[in-house]
């Protein structure tokens, strides 16, 4: 990749200026793709001359694509800018109660490769990071070209601290108290993988959250996603913006209590939500009578949802909406209805994620863009 121009520092004014404007020209293509020179100029109230300077530098380091001629205007012809999309990828990692998956996106969160992996009993922290890294490694060899690996978004079933990338606890993988993105750099140093932005650690609720709310057809400010798994989990997308909570473990809703005296969970507790509302409650009572009990508690913990936070839509995903979602769907909204509060169960919508369970992985993916994004604004060099 061609180097930078280091005849500004990163860190006077016009470094820190420069750095913003190369932010905002790929923050604008990101969510508009197509747009002229002219239009950015316009669009983000910067020079035409500041925008055409940003731009070229952009072009030569391959971050900048230019396709095809923009209609009208007077005198040379403008052509339409988009992020590039062949060399330029982050890798989304997942691992899941019953599987790994890894995906290559490119920076508008297209999937160019991908492969799922079975995971097996007792999983080893260790040897689900080393799998991950062997697959990954397969994948960009079978692209036949080389390219930039601009960010890593790993995604796990459990309660994390996304800043230390610290894992606090994950009940159904067996897994406490884990340095789990230090043990994640390591496997990267040690499989010859070079990611250009530092990887980030996140729950795999909150990614599909933002993945839904991204990349989905929903245009709201308050979302909600439901991870319906081996597990139940909750990622919150408000007033939109992801919501960690005070120390990142907002969203716990797989441990609200729906009968204290009910079943034990691997929490510790007893009558979590997760104990009625999953694919282990689900196959444990595989019957039509089983499936009306699980829509009863699964309404009972939507209207709770709809009362506290007067979300616009709520949506819901993971391998058990895959089995069930469409036979599921109709009574978890009636019970909402019954036990919610009639103004937010009447303007709230319920509905399957389009993506299934790649949900998790597609939003892992937006968080490592997000991320390489960020790093243009502050600046690092990559």
């Amino acid at each position: 990749m061609p180097a930078r121009s280091k005849t500004t520092s990163a860190n006077s004014g016009t470094g820190v200026l420069r750095q913003l404007n190369r932010s905002l020209v790929l923050r604008t293509l990101w969510r508009r793709p197509g747009l002229s020179r002219s239009e950015l100029a316009r669009e983000l109230g910067l020079a035409k001359s500041t925008v055409s300077v940003v731009v070229a530098e952009l072009l030569e380091e391959e971050l900048l694509h230019e396709g095809e001629e923009v209609p009208g205007g007077v005198g040379r012809p403008s052509r339409a800018l988009e992020l590039e999309g062949e060399k330029n990828l982050v890798l989304a990692w997942e691992i899941s109660v019953d599987y790994l998956a890894v995906r290559l996106q490119n920076l508008m969160g297209e999937v160019r490769c991908g492969q799922d992996l079975e995971l097996g009993l007792g999983p080893d922290p260790e040897a689900c990071l080393d799998r991950l890294a062997q697959a990954s490694k397969e994948l960009l060899r079978g692209l036949g070209h080389n390219v930039y690996l601009r960010g890593l978004c790993l995604s796990v079933p459990g309660l994390v601290e996304p800043r230390p990338g610290h894992l606090t606890l994950a009940p159904n993988l067996g897994w406490q108290d884990l340095p789990l993105l230090e043990m994640l750099e390591h496997k990267l140093i040690q499989h010859k993988i070079r990611v250009e932005t530092p990887p980030i650690l996140e729950n795999e609720a909150n990614a599909a959250a933002l993945g839904v709310y991204t990349l989905g057809e929903w245009r709201v400010a308050n979302l909600a996603y439901l991870s319906l798994g081996i597990g139940l989990g909750s990622g919150l997308v408000l007033d939109r913006q992801l919501f960690w909570g005070s120390h990142g473990h907002a969203g716990e809703i797989g441990h609200v209590p729906l009968d204290p005296q009910g079943p034990p969970c691997r929490c510790g507790k007893r009558g979590c939500a997760e104990t009625f509302v999953s694919l282990k409650a689900w196959r444990a009572d595989p019957t039509e009578a089983g499936l009306e009990r699980m829509a009863d508690k699964l309404g009972l913990l939507l209207a709770q949802l709809l009362n506290l936070l007067d979300p616009d839509v709520v949506v819901l995903g993971g391998p058990l909406v895959e089995e069930v979602g469409p036979r599921l769907l109709p009574l978890a909204r009636a019970a909402a209805r019954r036990y919610a509060l009639e103004q937010p169960a009447r303007t709230a919508q319920i509905a399957l994620s389009p993506f299934g369970r790649d949900s998790a992985i597609l939003g892992a993916g937006v968080l490592a863009i997000r991320a390489f994004l960020e790093a243009q604004r502050s600046g690092v060099d990559i």
